[in-house]
């Protein structure tokens, strides 16, 4: 039996997280924008006393993110932030909306198991749901080394 998932859209497709990777599902939230990045990270909010990085993945994705619109959410994610290190921390990811919960069969008969190159390692298998075509999102694996460690030291500096 396939694991449960919150489905959510980013960039006009459709995506699923595991239950189990995502800490908290938030309104939009206020940001503090830190300048000189690039423009897939929104900038740093508070979460439970604690800066952490906003990130658009749809811009991530290198596609419009859209509007900013009642419907967006931010996922609260469990994340690697430091490359080498391999250290897990909190990142909230903004998306256009989050539909629903359901169970992908990515492992069922017409299922794909997705494209993979380094800069969307964090992108898994495809498979129909009710919604349409859903593409797995693994939250351990959403950023680059570089990117990381560009997030990272943010909230260092953010902290300090």
């Amino acid at each position: 039996m396939s694991s449960l998932a919150i489905i959510w859209r980013a960039g006009g497709l459709l995506f699923s997280t595991a239950v189990g990777a995502v800490v908290e599902v938030l309104p939009p939230v206020s940001v503090n924008v830190a300048p000189a990045v690039p423009d897939w990270v929104r900038g740093l909010f508070v979460y439970r006393g604690a800066l952490i990085p906003l990130v658009d993945v749809a811009r991530l994705l290198g596609r419009e993110s859209g509007a900013d619109k009642m419907s967006n959410r931010v996922l609260v994610v469990r994340s690697t932030l430091e490359g080498a290190a391999r250290e897990t921390g909190l990142v909230g990811i903004w998306v256009e909306s989050v539909l629903e919960l359901d169970r992908p069969e990515f492992g069922a008969a017409g299922a794909h198991p997705g494209f993979s190159n380094e800069a969307s390692r964090f992108l898994g298998p495809v498979a129909q749901t009710r919604f349409g075509t859903v593409q797995d999102v693994r939250p351990a694996d959403l950023f680059t080394p570089e990117q990381a460690e560009l997030l990272w030291a943010r909230v260092k500096a953010g902290a300090a």
